[in-house]
């Protein structure tokens, strides 16, 4: 049995964790989200990392940085975008071990 780390979540927490998961739903967005593993990246550079186009990649960039998984800061005539912190990377790791186990696949 799976155990368990709180007893109660708010309605609040409930709704800030849907927020988070929606915008973790969405595979071009974990692809960013795995690229910006690496450091801190303007949209041109993640744009050439991942093979998107450059208007998904900055619209993808403003759903991950509203619901706070990203950050943004001006660097000259760019911004650049950094993960928040370890916590998504983290997430998406604990997510990543668990579906092989799932599937049965090895």
């Amino acid at each position: 049995m799976a155990q368990r780390v709180k007893d109660q979540f708010s309605d609040s927490e409930l709704r800030d964790v849907a927020r988070l998961m929606g915008a973790l739903s969405e595979v071009s967005r974990l692809r960013l989200v795995r690229e910006l593993m690496r450091g801190e990246q303007t949209v041109s550079e993640l744009t050439e990392a991942t093979g998107m186009k450059q208007g998904n990649v900055s619209k993808h960039l403003g759903i991950l940085l509203v619901a706070g998984v990203v950050s943004r800061r001006q660097h000259g005539n760019f911004a650049r975008y950094a993960l928040v912190d370890g916590t998504v990377a983290q997430l998406c790791s604990l997510v990543c071990r668990r579906i092989p186990s799932e599937s049965g696949l090895p």
